[in-house]
């Protein structure tokens, strides 16, 4: 059996779980509320659905966590994911140490010496269970207004505390401490995102950025690709010379394993894009040096970093007065497919993306498109009926009239006034 009882303005409930005692605050100042909540703590007893709140150590089940997480995600959504944790709880395991992943900027055995510039914001928790919806709100608003993080960033936060919770519950029988949430993430709401702000390059503006890079061979076949094929920027430095096949047009996107480095795309499946003849005259110029398998490497023959890509293509525009990156040159494949009335199933089966995604950033890009159907003000011109002979019209009422006498003839109750008869009958 269950009681309940009053602490100051707020209501609790005790019970017995296995012949442990647990108290729980029910998070109400109402009596009639806390009376329900009792009700529904005895039934799940009678079940046998009532659980106690689990206690799970947090620096151990954030590393089990993480390892998981290493096992499903590519390495560079890895990186987001256990840095969006390490910002919220702090580096609580090895997972999460500064400096834990593979970074270039340190040689082997070299300690690293980043500062952790949110010491002192973590949330303090020694208990998964300690994290509630309240700490997660409360967190998520901090960022915002000292951080000046976008919505996005904190939906992202709010996801992957989700999953984390989602993965405690099956994994390691969670039990939230309070009974109205089981996971805490989910009672916390997300924030509305503002639409997306889409850039990408007009026709003669195509022609501008490739006539910048005309000193750069490599580097103009690739800023073409992503142009004319929407490739993402990772997946153009992972391309080899058999995912290029000019002889059948087409452009091979799928996963590989160079150098026992493996790769996929972002959505994990492959897939192939055509070549279109302005990139298939681009390609059939370009002649890359045959010292290894990329099909654009670096100087030194090797495959380009995506990062130093986009560090090297924005000194070059900047030095020209562009201001176009290589998430603008995708956009502008998508873009103009768009305008050009394709459908957006197509475009995502095209880029690799969802047709929600799709929509979400190309669908208003064509609005002349629609011209035709909201087109209803303008009614159409009436009508004229059509006049009819003298003749016909006369025969016409003569029936009608026949017609009606016989009607009123037969129904007794409708005989109409003399006057007004003969008055019909003229």
């Amino acid at each position: 059996m269950a009681s309940i009882f009053k602490r100051g303005t707020t209501w609790y409930v005790k019970y017995y779980v296995n012949g442990k005692q647990v108290y729980e605050s029910l998070h109400t100042r109402s009596e009639r509320a806390a009376k329900l909540a009792k009700k529904r703590i005895e039934a799940d007893e009678v079940r046998g659905d009532l659980l106690a709140p689990s206690r799970t150590h947090l620096g151990d089940f954030l590393q089990d966590f993480c390892e998981f997480l290493s096992t499903i995600r590519t390495s560079k959504s890895y990186s987001a994911d256990t840095s969006l944790l390490r910002v919220f709880f702090g580096p609580l395991c090895p997972a999460l140490q500064l400096g834990s992943h593979v970074n270039r900027r340190f040689r082997d055995g070299e300690e690293p010496t980043i500062p952790d510039v949110f010491k002192r914001r973590h949330v303090k928790a020694s208990y998964l269970e300690d994290v509630t919806p309240d700490i997660i709100e409360g967190f998520l608003s901090r960022r915002i207004r000292l951080d000046g993080i976008s919505p996005k960033t904190a939906n992202r936060q709010r996801e992957i505390l989700h999953r984390m919770f989602e993965y405690a519950i099956k994994k390691c029988r969670f039990v939230s401490q309070d009974r109205r949430y089981p996971n805490p993430a989910a009672a916390v709401d997300r924030r509305r995102e503002p639409a997306p702000e889409i850039r990408y390059l007009a026709t003669e503006q195509i022609d501008q950025q490739l006539q910048v890079l005309e000193g750069e061979p490599t580097l103009r076949t690739m800023v073409a690709l992503y142009i004319y094929a929407g490739l993402r920027r990772e997946a153009g430095c992972w391309l080899t010379v058999s995912d290029v096949d000019l002889e059948r047009r087409l452009l091979h996107v799928r996963a590989k394993t160079i150098d026992e480095a493996f790769w996929q795309p972002k959505t994990k499946r492959n897939r192939v894009v055509p070549i279109s003849t302005a990139l298939h005259a681009i390609l059939s110029d370009y002649q890359p040096p045959r010292n290894g398998p990329w099909y654009f490497p670096t100087p030194h023959g090797r495959r380009w970093d995506p990062d130093n890509l986009s560090q090297r293509i924005r000194k070059i525009n900047r030095a020209a007065g562009l201001p176009w990156s290589c998430l603008d040159f995708r956009h502008t494949f998508g873009s103009h497919l768009a305008q050009k009335g394709e459908s957006l199933y197509k475009i995502a089966g095209l880029m690799g993306n969802s047709p929600e995604i799709c929509r979400k950033h190309y669908a208003a890009l064509a609005p002349e498109k629609m011209h035709d159907t909201v087109e209803f003000a303008a009614s159409p011109p009436p009508v004229k009926p059509m006049a009819a002979e003298p003749a016909q019209a006369e025969q016409l009422a003569n029936a009608v009239l026949a017609r009606l006498l016989e009607k009123i003839g037969k129904s007794p109750e409708l005989q109409p006034d003399p006057q007004l008869r003969l008055r019909i009958a003229r």
